[in-house]
């Protein structure tokens, strides 16, 4: 390769001003992506790295491992989808995000892997969405191998991405190597000169350590091999630290530093060695209008010769493997890299390398007509794709590495550099469903994932993609923030939206809880009526059961009481007025069959009067006048809510009547004062006169109060059993289930109501109205006789023989024991 890998791999860079900047990126962008401090890359030259790779921090931030759900968020929230550049940079605040993590995990001293894995995904994503979205580029002056190779880059965008690739691993290889360049000398050996051991032993210096075995008679860089013999042990020692350091250099895209690093400890040779790949430019054959001052002569102009030796040194077994792997993946023989190749990042970049390498060669050799010198003919045989060397890495016979390539985060840079995208979630879904690796951290990357992939328009299995969001939604639920919730659960489709949510909110309970909740999902246009009547709907079936209230308890439950709580949702948004009226009423239906009175209530009283002027749309309407049905110009649907609504208002007021009539009949009575027996003192019996007095002007009192608060709940008991058109009768009533449950309840209640009337009138002692009770039942215009049971009838029955009964032991000898005049 030569420096055509500087300018032409990122020709879409500009770095004519010291700073990295995208084609198509606004003045924002172009502060995103800054110069980093220091980068020799084998392939870039400094700030076209950084362009990639940014870890500087925009802002200075809270964070720590659970912030990362949060900031995300923030992220996503700040952009609207409307062009690449956008995705880019939502890419790039991700890789912020997750820098700023690391660091303070690591000063807590905690485990970061799993969160270095995540950041290199999303490094590898942004570099390859950033060839993506790149328009080929045509180059018309080509002068040099280094215009052929321009162009090539240029033109062919998959080779450009396999090089976006290289320059990804190298830059991952270089963030975590912990000792950066060793500076000491005595990492390498004591002496900034080549094998000092070995001078001072062919000086026939005093040395505390000889050489053991046959050792050199010359110091040229080719007496090893050509004399067959070794250098100082401890110079080879020393040497072969030196070289597996140079490769590592290397790995990390520091070339610069490689040679450096050679010339340091005097093996300048080395250094040259590493020069000579580098493709040949000479700017002087442009036409001198063209030329600049600052032009000149770039590359090795012999370079074939260079790699046809390479070639050479890199084959032979008696060298350093280091030495040879160095020399092997700048010349293109991988066979020379490989075996001190150990994981699974550094086989792919050996492959990776030699694919660009060889593309490279054979683009010049094609349109150059040098009498290049002949290269192996294994070296015109590697054919390796990038779909080969995934599946290579999956069987490779070292197991660290095939357990590595089958890691979820290793699959995903897989599946994305293979562009394998509808492979890959539906793999990720099956992580997410199989809970494999399914902490909170791992949903997170995965969901943000899907997101990234839907935004970049690339097609994939909806189904997947959704299940893998509604289980990252599932481990934020219990983070109670309403905000993450509702900005994820927007991204589901509307029935999922509506599920989820509704199960979110329906645990909240304080109003402050559920109007924040109400206002995430109002901000993320979530389908907040939907909602709302689901959780009610939910509650209602998860607590109710139309049975007759004769068996069960009045008494109100914690179940009762949450669905009454419920029943808030459905009554906060005031043009919700219909649904609520329904949800209330079916909520009140099913307590009155348990015979739940007091529950029954608080549910009505949900239901205020501004809300039936709102279903009305009349403000001035008359509430007593709906008693009578009076609703024109209204549907029949809102007459049929309206209607049912006044039929329990009638009902439990009826009900409340009665029972404060009980308690004042037979709680509230005077208590008459003990007779007097015999002689008594006349003291005592003047006391006793004094409370006979008291007793009998408190029972007239009570008889007083007793008879009107009677007439008032007799009058209640008849008008519902009057009720215009029928007590819950609705002949507009097309819904089966609550046609049903009318019928039910009117067996339940309205023989009750018989019952209660008779109660009342029996014990104010008008039988005559007690008998009639008969009467109305057996009428065949209502037809009561219809609702009960035989029971029921033969309870009614027995009591109303009790009055007649009464009537004949009456001193009113004129009536017979119908009530009727003789």
């Amino acid at each position: 390769m030569d420096d055509f890998r500087r300018s032409a791999i990122f020709a879409d860079l500009d770095t004519s001003h010291d700073e990295s900047q995208l084609d198509f990126t606004d003045d924002l962008s172009k502060s995103k992506f800054r110069k980093s401090h220091f980068n020799l890359s084998v392939s870039l030259t400094p700030g076209e790295l950084s362009a990639i790779f940014d870890t500087t921090v925009a802002q200075p931030r809270l964070n720590c491992e659970n912030g990362l759900f949060n900031q995300f968020l923030d992220v996503l929230q700040a952009f609207r989808i409307s062009s690449p550049l956008q995705l880019c940079e939502i890419l790039q605040y991700f890789i912020d995000n997750c820098i700023d993590t690391i660091s303070i995990l690591k000063d807590q001293n905690q485990n970061v892997d799993w969160l270095e894995q995540e950041l290199n995904t999303w490094r590898l994503l942004l570099t390859l969405f950033q060839v993506q979205h790149l328009e080929p580029e045509k180059v018309d002056k080509i002068v040099s191998e280094r215009d052929l190779a321009d162009a090539l880059f240029k033109e062919d965008q998959k080779l450009k991405g396999i090089q976006r690739i290289v320059d990804w691993l190298e830059h991952c290889a270089a963030e975590s190597m912990e000792n950066e360049f060793m500076k000491d000398a005595k990492h390498f050996s004591d002496e900034e000169v080549a094998w000092p051991n070995t001078l001072g032993q062919l000086l026939k210096k005093e040395l505390i350590y000889q050489s053991s075995g046959s050792m050199v008679t010359q110091l040229d860089p080719d007496a090893p091999t050509r004399q067959s013999r070794s250098i100082h042990d401890l110079d080879q020692v020393d040497d072969d630290r030196l070289l597996t350091q140079v490769f590592t250099e290397i790995r990390c895209g520091r070339l610069e530093k490689a040679e450096l690093l050679c010339c340091q400890y005097g093996q300048f040779w080395r250094s040259a060695i590493l020069e000579g790949w580098r493709l040949y430019h000479d700017p002087f054959y442009k036409p001198k209008e063209e030329q600049k001052p600052t032009d000149e002569v770039l590359g090795n102009p012999n370079r074939d010769v260079w790699k046809a030796c390479a070639w050479k040194i890199s084959s032979n077994n008696k060298i350093s493997p280091y030495w040879r792997a160095t020399i092997g993946i700048l010349c293109g023989n991988i066979d020379a890299v490989l075996p001190v190749c150990n994981r699974w990042e550094d086989i792919l970049w050996a492959h990776l390398h030699t694919i660009v390498n060889v593309a490279v060669e054979s683009h010049i050799q094609t349109h150059k007509s040098n009498n290049f010198i002949s290269l192996p003919e294994k070296y015109w045989e590697y054919k390796m794709s990038l779909d080969d060397i995934v599946s290579e890495l999956k069987s490779n016979p070292k197991l660290a590495v095939r357990q590595e390539a089958h890691k979820p985060k290793r699959q995903i840079q897989q599946y994305f550099m293979t562009n394998q995208f509808r492979e890959l979630v539906n793999i990720m879904a099956d992580w997410a469903e199989n809970s494999l690796e399914s902490d909170a951290q791992f949903l997170r990357f995965l969901a943000h994932l899907i997101l990234v992939i839907r935004w970049a328009g690339i097609e994939h299995d909806e189904l997947a993609a959704n299940l893998i969001i509604q289980k990252y939604i599932e481990v934020l639920i219990p983070m109670n923030d309403p905000m993450l919730v509702a900005y994820y659960t927007s991204q589901l489709e509307q029935n999922s939206q509506v599920i989820i949510y509704s199960k979110f909110l329906e645990k909240m309970v304080l109003s402050e809880q559920r109007t924040s909740g109400l206002m995430a999902a109002e901000k993320f246009s979530l389908p907040v009526e939907e909602i709302t009547k689901r959780i009610v709907e939910t509650y209602r079936n998860r607590f109710t059961n139309m049975t007759n209230g004769q068996d069960l308890f009045s008494e109100i439950t914690n179940d009762d009481n949450e669905l009454i709580s419920a029943l808030d949702w459905i009554i906060y948004y005031p043009h919700q007025v219909e649904e609520a009226f329904m949800q209330i009423n079916a909520v009140v239906r099913n307590f009155v069959a348990q015979g739940k009175i007091q529950a029954a209530r608080l549910a009505f009283n949900k239901v205020q009067k501004d809300s039936i002027t709102r279903l009305l749309n009349n403000a001035d309407i008359d509430i007593e006048k709906l008693l009578m049905l009076d609703m024109v110009s209204v549907s029949g649907k809102i007459q049929s809510l309206i209607g049912e609504y006044l039929a329990y208002k009638c009902y439990l007021d009826a009900e409340e009547g009665f029972a404060e009539w009980f308690h004042e009949y037979h709680q509230t009575k005077p208590i008459e004062p003990v007779k007097l027996h015999g002689n008594v003192d006349y003291a005592k019996k003047l006391i006793y006169d004094h409370n006979m007095e008291q007793y009998q002007t408190a029972l007239g009192n009570w008889k007083k109060n007793v008879s009107s608060s009677s007439q008032i709940v007799v009058e209640q008991l008849f008008n519902l059993l009057f009720f215009p058109n029928g007590w819950l009768v609705d002949y507009q009533n097309e819904d089966k289930n609550r046609h049903e449950h009318f019928e039910r309840l009117r067996t339940i209640c309205i023989p009750k109501i018989f019952l209660l009337l008779h109660t009342i009138l029996h014990c104010a002692e008008r039988y005559t109205e007690c008998i009639k009770l008969a009467g109305y039942i057996t009428d065949k215009t209502n037809k009561f006789y219809q609702l009960f049971t035989q029971a029921d009838l033969k309870k009614l029955l027995a009591k109303i023989a009790e009055s007649s009964v009464c009537i004949m032991e009456s001193h009113d000898q004129q009536l017979d024991p119908w009530g009727f005049k003789k």
